[in-house]
């Protein structure tokens, strides 16, 4: 039998670990979850004052399960506006887009088949066939990047962003850190954002523990971009976030180096 090798994963615990540890484990993998940030609400009135005008919108835009979860406490159980399911949704990914789903009375989103908010961004500029009037209402936190909002101005939509969570470290980190460094044949970390790769690199720095000995994953090219900016050698970038994407750049790498200098040659000619 193959000796399994250890995946240290920086990801908040949620339905889809299992999904991840079971297919992990059927290759092979030995998986470590370290949930590394914590999120706290907020303007929940404020979103919820937005949420009871869906007429003054063209629709609503998720980029992660948080920011359906806002919505779903601004609401405090009540249901959601029918006036929402008529206009223009969107979701990054297919977990937020089943969340709207299963939380928000089968709000149906577009482009779960993205896994950026780039290239949702992308997709609603060459799908979209409304009128550009009414800005998107778009729930964020206070560490959202401005990528999907700067592409859909420069096409001529507007964005009413409403900040609803605030990201920040998890205060348990330290705790969680030492248990899963002290597991056997650590090969893998892999990061799944931007605020990820910043709790752990304060974390390795502080406590002066090199992460130049484990092959870094990223999980998008913006948590790519987070960790060429500590200087730090990424192995392999998963395209989407979910674990066949995973399993995908861990067996074979490769892969995914030749997609990332395509996409890099693409972007130096625009």
């Amino acid at each position: 039998m193959s000796r399994q090798r250890t995946v240290i994963i920086f990801k908040s615990e949620s339905e889809s670990t299992d999904v991840y540890a079971e297919e992990l484990h059927r290759h092979y993998f030995n998986p470590i979850f370290v949930p590394t940030l914590t999120f706290g609400f907020k303007n929940l009135d404020k979103l919820n004052a937005k949420l009871q005008h869906p007429d003054d919108y063209s629709g609503l835009i998720f980029t992660s399960p948080r920011c359906v979860e806002a919505v779903c406490k601004a609401l405090k159980n009540n249901e959601l506006p029918g006036g929402w399911k008529m206009l223009h949704n969107y979701a990054v990914g297919e977990v937020t887009h089943n969340l709207a789903m299963s939380d928000l009375q089968q709000l149906f989103t577009h482009g779960k088949q993205t896994g950026t908010a780039r290239s949702l961004a992308e997709f609603i500029i060459e799908t979209f066939d409304g009128g550009k009037d009414l800005p998107f209402l778009l729930p964020c936190s206070n560490l959202a990047q401005d990528t999907l909002n700067i592409k859909l101005h420069e096409a001529g939509f507007r964005v009413d962003a409403c900040e609803v969570y605030e990201t920040k470290c998890s205060p348990d980190l330290s705790e969680y850190m030492t248990r899963a460094l002290s597991a056997e044949n650590i090969e893998y970390m892999a990061f799944f954002s931007p605020s990820g790769v910043n709790c752990i690199y304060e974390y390795f720095k502080a406590n002066n523990i090199s992460l130049d000995n484990y092959r870094l994953v990223a999980i998008g090219p913006s948590t790519r971009r987070a960790l060429e900016t500590k200087n730090l050698k990424v192995h392999c970038t998963a395209e989407r976030p979910t674990v066949e994407h995973l399993i995908k750049v861990l067996i074979n790498p490769q892969d995914s180096r030749e997609r990332l200098l395509k996409e890099s040659q693409v972007a130096l000619e625009e």
